[in-house]
């Protein structure tokens, strides 16, 4: 057995087959059982139970939000932030009660700055768990929050065309340093049919892909194939995009990389993409 946290114990197999994620979020519903009724399930904590990515790591403790208190507490075990949920951002997922899809991740947003809110952004647009109006509306009846101007900055620079985090941070590497904007997920055609680019430079003729190791493991991603053969899949897609017509270069990189905007740079440098200002260091969190 395994313990999930303490007075509550899963079988060890399963839990060696969740993930990160669903794993914090088994330890999230078994707090929220054992806490106040008025307490709402927020920020990471809501994250995880709708299924949004984690920027590095989940946190330790169960994240809530108690309209009944005016600062913030913290324990172990649970980190309490004041401040009062509108019936139209409460959801019961699994019989708890947690902020809407919308309202965490303009929480996160707002408790952490831009890098955050364009991860969760991107994915929930991509994942169409809500509008760009919706998260407009949301940040618009929280004005007076210290990092409003981050989270709207975020919101302008989202996209439901980045379809995982490395991508987000890539995209947010490459304005920090001044390459040019580029097209999301191009679609390309040969005699095999169809094919896709996660980044694109027309004028250039560069495709850019991030290369994330899920792609290897995740049985999702994996459909059935075993790693031995995505790698295989994947070289013979590299192989393709680089003997397209429009295509001079394909510039490969992973996660570390994507999350480095100065060794994003160097790669992006060396496959011949320009900076459109080379002088530009924009914060990425500002």
């Amino acid at each position: 057995m395994a313990r999930v946290v303490p007075g509550s114990y899963i079988n060890g197999l399963t839990w060696k087959a969740l993930d990160k994620r669903e794993r914090y979020a088994l330890r999230v519903r078994e707090h929220m059982a054992r806490v106040s009724p008025r307490l709402v399930a927020s920020h990471w904590s809501a994250a995880a139970l709708w299924g949004m990515p984690v920027i590095d790591s989940w946190p330790a403790e169960t994240q809530v939000t108690d309209p009944s208190r005016s600062t913030s507490s913290r324990t172990p075990a649970l980190l309490r932030r004041p401040g009062a949920v509108p019936d139209v951002e409460l959801v019961r997922v699994d019989g708890i009660l947690v902020t809407s899809a919308v309202r965490t991740a303009v929480d996160l947003a707002l408790a952490e700055g831009f890098e955050t809110g364009v991860v969760l952004f991107d994915h929930g647009l991509h994942a169409k768990m809500y509008t760009r109006e919706q998260l407009e509306r949301c940040l618009e009846s929280r004005t007076r929050a210290r990092r409003h101007r981050a989270a709207t900055r975020a919101l302008e620079f989202a996209s439901g065309d980045a379809q995982y985090p490395g991508e987000s941070f890539s995209r947010i590497g490459m304005a920090a340093r001044g390459f040019p904007t580029p097209i999301l997920q191009q679609t390309f055609f040969d005699a095999q049919g169809k094919l896709f680019a996660d980044f694109w430079w027309p004028a250039h003729g560069i495709a850019g892909e991030f290369d994330g190791n899920w792609k290897y493991s995740d049985p999702r991603f994996l459909r059935g194939r075993t790693a031995t053969q995505a790698v295989i899949d994947e070289k013979r897609r590299q192989n393709r995009l680089e003997a397209h017509p429009e295509v001079r270069r394909v510039v490969r990189w992973d996660y570390p990389v994507a999350r480095d905007p100065d060794q994003l740079a160097r790669r992006l440098l060396a496959g011949g993409l320009p900076r459109l200002d080379p002088r530009r260091r924009q914060p990425r969190n500002a």
